[in-house]
């Protein structure tokens, strides 16, 4: 699972059409300070407060996107967080990618623009995997002096202000053709004072949970995003929101790539969706969570009135017998959250329940719908199932 984060917690009060937004009158900049340093430099005894501009993978100063058709991030990491993509096995693996390319990119009925099905994509198929363009933290420690006499909205202001001139020198490290892509995405933050780039960012950026080094606590991660890191894609950025989505998608750090997968069977030309809200959140919560991208969704779960008790029931249904999987498994499908991971846990309940009665034909048939599903922590015990249940019937 993923999730859309934007560059802080302070942002979220900052959206739509903002009276004086800008920086405010009076205020001096701060002065960054630029130091160049061997790309493959260890980074102990660093700041761990300052952050590095850096490429990921590491490529030449000639590179092309034609010659190195993998692409590379332009980065702006924590030293910690640098150390741990190194030293991560197998990276910088080469990217996955289908046999064949199955999507197209076309205008979307009121969305501007989106990506299609060009085939039948099954369940569990992977649609597509990139290196994003850009990789930003989704906090960013800034010493910012604060004048006495500013308003709350001021000292916003002047952060968003901050953020855009850090956010300035990692867009002029792009090779033109990136820079191109990512001024061509969808920016919902034009009159907040959101700078061209960082409303970019805030627009397209999609969550990356799992470089976490033990620096922050969970707590911190939740509440504060500290440690989460935001990546903008030239092509997964590009789809539109529904709240019972079609797709889903996982960063893997070792190709140092975000990967799309169908979360159900997707037919020949439907537009390829995922979700911008919390998936057990009830439509009223969905629409306040969607205003800072500017429209109000209109899909089918929101347009349902009996679908807020569905969905909601969907999540906490209690899981005792194989009964009571079919049942939530129901209620999630109509609902359209296979995305859920709630789907994958109850599809381990029902391989478990169903091993506990010796019955190896419908054990298995979950074991692999679950290992199907690549995006989820679960997948992998579903994988070394069948192996599991041959040793315990010797």
């Amino acid at each position: 699972m993923f999730s859309v984060v934007v560059p802080s917690e302070l942002l979220e009060r900052s959206h739509g059409f903002v009276e004086n937004a800008g920086r405010p009158e009076g205020y001096e900049a701060q002065r960054t300070i630029l130091k160049e340093r061997d790309a493959l430099a260890p980074t102990e005894g660093l700041d761990s407060d300052n952050t590095l501009y850096t490429t990921q993978p590491s490529i030449r100063m000639d590179a092309t996107p034609a010659a190195f058709s993998d692409g590379w991030t332009e980065c702006l990491l924590y030293p910690d967080v640098k150390a741990l993509i190194l030293t991560t096995p197998g990276f910088p693996s080469p990217l996955f990618r289908p046999s064949s390319r199955g999507y197209r990119l076309g205008p979307s009925p009121n969305k501007g623009r989106g990506l299609f099905t060009t085939r039948k994509i099954s369940a569990g198929d992977l649609v597509l995997s990139e290196r994003p363009l850009t990789l930003t933290p989704a906090w960013i420690s800034t010493r910012v002096r604060y004048l006495k006499e500013l308003t709350a909205e001021e000292k916003v202001q002047t952060q968003i202000y901050e953020w855009e001139q850090t956010f300035k020198v990692l867009f002029d490290r792009l090779h033109p053709d990136y820079r191109t892509a990512f001024m061509a995405l969808a920016n919902s933050h034009q009159r907040d004072g959101s700078g061209p780039i960082g409303g970019i960012i805030r627009t397209n950026a999609l969550g990356v949970r799992c470089l976490q080094t033990g620096r922050y606590s969970a707590e911190e991660a939740r509440t504060l995003r500290r440690g989460i890191y935001s990546a903008v894609c030239r092509e997964i950025s590009r789809l539109n929101h529904s709240c019972s989505p079609n797709t889903t998608a996982k960063f893997d750090v070792a190709s140092f790539s975000y990967q799309l997968f169908a979360a159900r069977d997707i037919p020949k030309g439907e537009e390829l969706k995922f979700s911008y809200t919390a998936l057990n959140a009830l439509a009223e919560a969905r629409q306040t969570e969607l205003e800072p991208y500017g429209f109000r969704c209109t899909c089918s779960a929101c347009r349902t009135p009996e679908s807020d008790a569905r969905r909601a029931l969907s999540f906490v249904f209690p899981v005792e017998t194989i009964e009571d999987c079919l049942e939530k498994l129901s209620l999630l499908e109509e609902e359209g959250l296979q995305v859920a991971e709630e789907y994958c846990e109850t599809l381990k309940s029902l391989m478990n329940l169903y091993l506990g009665r010796g019955d190896v034909h419908n054990a298995s048939k979950y074991a692999r719908k679950l290992a199907s599903r690549p995006w989820s922590p679960l997948a992998d015990l579903a994988r070394s199932y069948p192996l599991h249940f041959n040793r315990s019937r010797c």
